[in-house]
């Protein structure tokens, strides 16, 4: 956790719909770098389907399970061994144009689970005399907790600046048709 607050501007219950609105705020930022922003995903399964599903999805992807870690290609096939590993928390990094149609997959079925954009500027805002934020901004998708990890019932679209500016993230979220729709959270 560090120097950002986390607003959130959408809740619902529908995974889908949580995702294109969190892809909707990332394509208002500003991407630093190589020109491209692929959201980090964690998620913590709990069924031996939807892990396996989730190795197939994610090749690339680490599966944690206590003090073990096991890459996609480690995860037991045998479906008794890998029930003794459950739950396994899943971390992706991985970048490709439908890493967001495979992390609405395995989210649905996750006991809990988030997406995060951090490689994001949010420009300036000369009507609110507002510079550009470059200090740890980003977007995060949350699913059954909340942006401290916390757990909730339905998910959450947060968008993090910097503390106190939530001038920024009303106009952020209002760019998507949405609006600040509780107390900031601790952020990043």
């Amino acid at each position: 956790m560090g120097n950002t607050q986390a607003y959130p501007v959408y809740r619902a219950f529908d995974v889908a719909s949580i995702v294109s609105v969190a892809s909707a705020l990332v394509q208002c930022g500003e991407v630093r770098g190589d020109g491209t922003v692929c959201p980090d995903l964690d998620a913590e399964l709990r069924d031996v389907d939807v892990a396996l599903k989730a190795r197939g999805l994610f090749p690339e992807a680490r599966f944690f399970h206590r003090c073990s870690d096991f890459w996609s290609t480690e995860l037991p096939d045998d479906a008794g061994v890998l029930a003794g590993l459950l739950p396994v928390e899943l971390t992706a990094e991985e970048v490709g144009e439908d890493i967001l149609s495979r992390a609405v997959e395995v989210l649905r079925s996750a006991v809990w689970g988030q997406l995060a954009w951090m490689g994001l500027t949010w420009p300036a805002i000369p009507e609110l005399d507002l510079g550009p934020e470059y200090a740890r901004t980003g977007v995060q998708a949350c699913f059954n907790i909340d942006a401290n990890h916390e757990p909730v019932t339905g998910h959450t679209v947060y968008v993090h600046v910097y503390p106190g500016d939530e001038d920024r993230a009303r106009h952020l979220a209002r760019l998507v048709g949405k609006d600040i729709i509780g107390p900031p959270e601790h952020g990043w």
